[in-house]
């Protein structure tokens, strides 16, 4: 009877590491929101790193880490609302176009998370854009997690960041 439990559990273990090799190791998330608001006005609140605490509902305060305020090389940390906290660095800077991030410290079992947020200027409005990678740690079993929750859940709150970012963008013409 043991001998056939750990058989099972052999198999089972097997399968879990199989299924968990063969699935993405990452992803590739994309977002796009239209906000009636000059471009000028988005890349001032994108451009000022602390204001991700007035956007994004995940974050209670933000701060700079470093003496550089902007262009790369600055730094933010960040105290999430569940007492977590993420430290993300500029890694790419074109004035009023693009800003590109990197997070460098958290608790998730994510590696090489990065996004490159667009500013595309349209008149008295401005179409923002990003794109944002990540791999996940944990191997096969990071894979799955991924596959199961973590994609899903990470997509669904830049969905909500955006469109708090839009609200937020609009509410300071």
């Amino acid at each position: 009877m043991i001998g056939k439990i750990f058989i099972g559990l052999g198999i089972l273990t097997v399968t879990v590491v199989v299924i968990g090799y063969l699935l993405p190791a990452g992803a590739e998330l994309k977002h796009e929101v239209r906000i009636n608001a000059p471009a000028g006005k988005v890349w001032e609140i994108l451009a000022n790193l602390e204001s991700v605490q007035h956007y994004n509902p995940g974050v209670a305060k933000a701060e700079y880490i470093t003496a550089i305020k902007s262009g790369i090389g600055a730094a933010r940390k960040c105290d999430l609302k569940d007492g977590a906290m993420v430290k993300e660095t500029v890694t790419g800077w074109e004035s009023d176009r693009s800003i590109t991030m990197e997070l460098t410290e958290s608790p998730w079992p994510v590696r090489n998370m990065r996004w490159k947020t667009e500013l595309h200027n349209e008149g008295q409005s401005t179409r923002l854009s990003q794109v944002l990678t990540y791999e996940m740690k944990l191997g096969p079993i990071g894979r799955i997690l991924n596959s199961l929750v973590m994609r899903n859940k990470m997509d669904k709150n830049l969905g909500q960041i955006f469109e708090s970012l839009k609200q937020y963008a609009e509410s300071r013409k």
